[in-house]
Parts: structure tokens; sequence; C-alpha cells
């Protein structure tokens, strides 16, 4: 049986048949997120509105069967009061908490964050008055909706808290901006270490398994919150690294005596496969310990962490694919694209 270093492939070759791929989940998450009412399930951590947070406690830890029906039971009192929901989700260290996102609007009118007079109505509409005990608000009658479905809740604890979006957006703009410095150190990195087109194509793969890992978030709508970009910041570093280590081998490949009369294609199909078998096993072990997470989140239903889960296996999957199918490819292309310039050049400079 043959070792995978010792296969003949032509992954270059067949380059025209792996980006269309790429491109094809880049579209639909693209045209997704133009189409209205669909785009990016955005969470309220970026959105902004409120978080309404009931803890069932010990009784729900022991009856986990009754938790569609406290969404619904929680849920009518919401919407009953004119709120919009713009997010459910289970989370705490039992499971308990049911979270719940607002809009910032009340009965289909929006609340603008830029009016105190508004926010301090909205807030006291979710918390109630100090004159009234807040017996008024949505918090009091959440707690009587549900010690009235069930007795075992009497005394439940319900919480709620104004959510600033334009805080969230400032921490994402802020995660935006590190990103974007550590590419360019990523870029400056591999050139030097290896060669500008070896930094320009990895910067390349790494924006596409970013892009990739939004389009199928957008695509399976899976809530985008803070944890979002931790799981971005992760796959960054993971993608890169992958990368990092085709082009290592690239440059020892050709620096072999036996090789310096092979082309790029050839050296660069070489190097895929020497590191194939690296690469099929490290992405094995990580996306086994994720995939088992993602799986037990989901059967506990604990979203928090299915939030987090989720987009790192789409970005593991991406990263794997640029690194072992389009990486190496476009280095290629880069190198050809350099010869016709130098080329160009040197002709324009003989017609001078």
């Amino acid at each position: 049986m043959k070792k995978l270093k010792d296969l003949k492939l032509k992954i270059v070759e067949k380059f025209k048949y792996f980006a269309p791929i790429s491109l094809a989940i880049l579209l639909v998450g693209l045209i997704l997120m133009l189409i209205p009412g669909v785009g990016m399930n955005v969470g309220i951590d970026f959105a902004g509105g409120a978080k309404v947070n009931v803890d069932f406690g010990e009784y729900l830890s022991n009856n986990p069967n009754l938790k569609t029906e406290l969404i619904d039971e929680v849920s009518s009192v919401i919407t009953g009061e004119g709120f919009s929901i713009g997010s459910t989700r289970w989370s705490g260290d039992s499971n308990t908490i049911l979270e719940v996102g607002l809009e910032y609007e009340v009965g289909g009118k929006k609340v603008s964050s830029k009016s105190e007079d508004e926010q301090r109505a909205f807030l006291e509409k979710i918390e109630g008055t100090e004159e009234n005990s807040y017996e008024d608000g949505l918090v009091y009658k959440i707690r009587q909706a549900v010690e009235t479905y069930n007795a075992e809740f009497e005394g439940v604890e319900v919480s709620a808290n104004i959510v600033n979006g334009s805080t969230s957006k400032k921490l994402l703009s802020n995660a935006i901006w590190a990103t974007a410095v550590a590419v360019v150190i990523m870029l400056i990195y591999i050139g030097f270490r290896f060669t500008l087109t070896s930094g320009i194509a990895a910067v390349i793969a790494l924006l596409h398994d970013v892009l990739v890992m939004i389009a199928l978030t957008t695509i399976f709508q899976i809530q985008v919150n803070t944890t979002f970009i931790a799981a971005v910041i992760t796959i960054v570093g993971y993608s890169i690294n992958a990368t990092i280590v085709i082009f290592d081998r690239i440059r020892e490949v050709s620096k072999l005596d036996s090789m310096k009369d092979l082309s790029d294609s050839d050296i660069a199909n070489k190097s895929i496969a020497d590191t194939l078998g690296r690469s099929i096993l490290t992405t094995l072990t990580t996306l086994a310990v994720i995939v088992v997470l993602a799986v037990v989140c989901a059967v506990m239903g604990i979203t928090t962490m299915e939030e987090f889960a989720l987009p790192i296996i789409f970005g593991l999957l991406a990263g794997t694919y640029s690194s072992v199918f389009l990486s190496a490819s476009i280095w290629v292309y880069l190198r050809k694209l350099a010869s016709k310039i130098k080329e160009s050049a040197k002709k324009a400079k003989s017609a001078n």
C-alpha cells in the first residue's frame, strides 16, 4: 500500500475544479446576507436590546423535558407585552438559565439607542417602576407566569439588563482591526521567512477561510455573538499554521538538487503529498474534539457553546481545504504572474 507522500497528486492542475466549490459557498452566503429578513443571524450582543434571564434552578436540571414548554410560556408573556424576541438560548453551569434577547422595539416601534427618554421607558417596561415595586414590569409578569405554570418554580429568579449594541460593535471593530494587523504581520513574516509570493498566497488562503466560515454561519443561521469573534480569531491562528507547514515543505523541496529541474506545479504537488498525512491527522484529531463538544452541546441544549463550536468546525474544514487544495496552487499562479510581469518589463526595457 502506497504512503500518502508517495502519491502522484495533481492538485495544482485541478485548481479550476477546487476553487469554484469555495466560490459557490461564498456566493450562497452573500445572497442570503442580501435577502431582507434572512441575512446573518445577529444576536443581541451586536444588535443591541435587552437580555432577560430566567434561572429555573435545580428542578429543571432534573426535568429537562420541560424546556420547550417553558420557552413557549416565557415567550408568550414577552410577545404579549409587545416586545420582539431576537433570540432564545439556554446557558449557565447547569444549563438551566433561559436567556431571551429582546430587540430594541416595543409594539413594533423601534427604540432609539440615542434617546435617553426612550431608553428609560424601554427599561421601565421591562423592570417596572420603583413606585410599584416593579409589579408593572415584564420581569414581574414573567416570574408570575412561571410560578403559575408550575409551583416548583416559586421564587424563580428573573433579571434583565440593557445591552448596548454600540459597545459590542466597537468590540467587533477592534477585533477586525486586530485581525487585520495580525494578517499584515503574518504577511511580513512569511514574506521574510519564505518569499513574498508565499506570504500573499497564505493571506489569500486565510481570508478564504474566514469568509467561508462567515458564509456557512449565515447559511446555517447560527447566531452571531461575541463568541463568534473568539471562533474567528482561533481559526486565523490555526489556519495560518497549517498553510505555513506546506510552504515550509515547498522551500525544502525547492532546495533539493533532484528537484531543481521540476516545475513549480510539480514542486507544489510534491510538497502537498509530503504534508498530506500531517494535515489530515491534525485536522481529524482537532475536529473530533470539537464535533464531540458540538454534539454534547446540541443534546444538552447548551446553545452558547454550540454557537462557538459550529463556526470552529466550519473554520477547520475551510482551513484544511484551503491549505491542501488552494494555497500551493495560488502560490504557483502568483509565481507565473510574477514571471510574466518580469518578462513584460524586460521587453519594455529592450524596446526603449
